[in-house]
C-alpha cells in the first residue's frame, strides 16, 4: 500500500477534487516495462525503468487544450478541463500492472531502488516546481527557507535548493524533524536549522540573512497561521510559495509537465539527493497508527506488499506500455 492512498482519498473528499471513491488509488507510479506497443518501440524497450505522471488524456478540443497548443505547441493534460487524474479522480497505480501512453512516461535516470524513485514523482516534482516558480525573482546565493521538513516535500526541497546553489534555512516545530537533515550529504545540508517554537526563531533567521530576511519561503505545511508567520520572515521582493493545501480549498496549481520532472531527476542523479523511508512489512501494518502517533519512523512510510519481477504478459497495440509496480 502506498501512503499516497489515504492522502489522495482525503484530498478528493474535502477539496474541489470531486471523485468517485470506488477507484483504484495511488498516484505515485514507478515500475519496469514488460511490453511495449509498436509506436513506442523506437524509444522505449522492455526492462526500462519508468515513472508515469498522474495527468493523462487531454481531449484536444477544449479551451485549455487550444490554449496549450497556442502557447506551447502541443497538448498538455494539466490544462485540459476534461483531463484524467490518476489516483485522484480516476484509477491510479495500486496494481501489479498498468497500461499508459508514451506521452505520460518519463525515464528514471537514477539507479535508486524503485521504492525510492517513485517518491520523487509527487513530493519531489511538487517542491521542484515550487522552486522553479520562485527562481525568476531571486538572485544567485539568495536564501530559501523551507517550512515543515518532517516529510518528503521539505526534505527534498532543501536538497534541491542547495543543489541549485542557494543558501537554505530549515524551519520546523520539531527537533526530531530538523535532525533528519543531519543524515544528508554535507553539500546538501541546510545552512541553518530553526525550531519555529523558540522565542529567538525570527532573530536567528534575520542574523543568518544579514538583516535581509528570506528571499523565498516554501511552506510545506497546511497551517494558515504558519503561512501568516512566514510572511514576517521575508523582505523586499521576496516570494512565498504555499504547498500545504488547507482544508478549505486548493489555492494554486503545483503540477508539473514531463520535461520539468526530467530536469528534476537529472538533479537528483547528479547531486545524490536522497529521501528517507521507513519500509513497513505486511505483518507490521496493524501497528501503523501506533508508530505514526509516536513518530517512531523516519521520513515517509512505504508499505511493501509484494516484491520481485512479475512475468505475466499482455497483448498491446499502439503507443502503450505495460509495466509492473513491485512496491506499492
Amino acid at each position: 500500500m502506498d501512503p499516497s492512498i489515504p492522502k489522495t482519498l482525503w484530498a478528493a473528499q474535502i477539496t474541489e477534487l470531486v471523485a468517485i471513491i470506488t477507484l483504484i488509488p495511488s498516484h505515485e507510479t514507478g515500475g519496469i516495462i514488460v511490453q511495449v506497443g509498436k509506436e513506442a518501440a523506437s524509444t522505449w524497450m522492455v526492462g526500462d525503468r519508468v515513472g508515469i505522471l498522474s495527468f493523462k488524456n487531454a481531449c484536444g478540443s477544449g479551451a485549455g487544450c487550444t490554449g496549450s497548443h497556442k502557447r506551447y505547441g502541443g497538448l498538455d493534460p494539466r490544462f485540459c478541463d476534461h483531463r484524467e487524474t490518476g489516483g485522484f479522480k480516476h484509477n491510479g497505480c495500486f496494481a501489479e500492472y498498468m497500461v499508459a501512453t508514451r506521452q505520460r512516461w518519463w525515464h528514471c535516470l537514477t539507479r535508486f531502488p524503485l521504492n525510492r524513485e517513485r517518491r520523487y514523482q509527487c513530493a519531489g516534482a511538487t517542491v521542484w516546481g515550487a522552486i522553479n516558480k520562485a527562481r525568476p525573482f531571486i538572485r544567485p546565493a539568495d536564501t530559501i527557507g523551507v517550512v515543515g521538513i518532517g516529510g518528503l516535500l521539505g526534505q527534498l526541497g532543501l536538497q534541491f535548493a542547495k543543489a541549485l546553489e542557494y543558501r537554505t534555512v530549515a524551519i520546523d516545530k520539531r527537533d526530531s524533524s530538523l535532525r533528519l537533515m543531519n543524515d544528508k550529504p554535507s553539500k546538501l545540508r541546510p545552512d541553518l536549522l530553526v525550531n519555529s517554537t523558540h522565542d529567538n526563531a525570527n532573530e536567528e533567521i534575520t542574523k543568518q540573512t544579514a538583516g535581509e530576511g528570506l528571499a523565498v519561503v516554501i511552506n510545506c505545511t497546511d497551517s494558515i497561521a504558519v503561512n501568516a508567520w512566514t510572511l514576517g520572515l521575508q523582505w523586499v521582493g521576496s516570494v512565498a510559495v504555499l504547498l500545504g493545501p488547507p482544508p478549505e480549498q486548493w489555492r494554486f496549481d503545483t503540477h508539473l509537465f514531463r520535461e520539468e520532472v526530467r530536469e528534476m531527476m537529472e538533479a537528483v542523479s547528479e547531486h545524490g539527493i536522497r529521501s528517507q523511508l521507513t519500509v513497513v512489512e505486511r505483518d507490521d501494518i496493524p501497528r501503523i497508527p501506533e508508530t505514526y502517533s509516536s513518530r517512531a519512523f523516519r521520513g515517509r512510510r512505504l508499505f511493501a506488499l509484494s516484491q520481485g519481477a512479475l512475468t505475466q504478459s499482455m497483448e498491446l497495440n499502439g503507443n502503450v506500455v505495460t509495466f509492473n509496480t513491485p512496491f506499492q
